[in-house]
């Protein structure tokens, strides 16, 4: 009997810690950006040269992302790191974060672009938001869009 609740002990740890998605995304993760820890925390978001980027996200205590984070998170992170239009990265977990969100959302990968405490353009889903960045970084992307 008592071998019996072991097996079956160490046969959840397992499936539980086999459950738990990586950290890293390429050489970049999550930790490598500033967080935003409150809804409320938007307000304040954006009032430096250039744009903010703010990337809503859904990752639950295990370590696992919504299916669309896992497509874009290399990615974005990247992106993150090294465009040069000056884009500010910032991340918001909406497992973690305090507060209200704004209604509309509910639907995660989601981007927004930030400006003193306005957000001015939204891109929802893993395919949208890889289309914007690739016509960021090509030079296409309408930046009129952002106004």
């Amino acid at each position: 009997m008592r071998k019996g609740w072991l097996l079956s002990t160490l046969g959840f740890m397992l499936m539980v810690l086999s459950a738990c998605g990586p950290s890293q995304f390429g050489d970049y993760g999550y930790d490598d950006f500033p967080w935003i820890e409150h809804w409320d925390d938007l307000l304040v978001t954006g009032f430096k040269e250039g744009h903010t980027l703010v990337y809503h996200y859904n990752r639950d205590f295990f370590g696992n992302d919504c299916p669309g984070c896992v497509v874009i998170n290399e990615t974005l992170f990247a992106f993150g790191q090294h465009n040069t239009e000056g884009i500010a990265l910032k991340v918001i977990n909406e497992r973690t974060a305090q507060g209200n969100r704004p209604a509309a959302f509910r639907t995660q990968p989601q981007v927004f672009f930030v400006r003193e405490g306005v957000i001015t353009y939204r891109v929802v889903g893993a395919g949208p938001i890889l289309a914007m960045l690739e016509e960021i970084e090509t030079g296409t992307f309408d930046w009129l869009l952002l106004e």
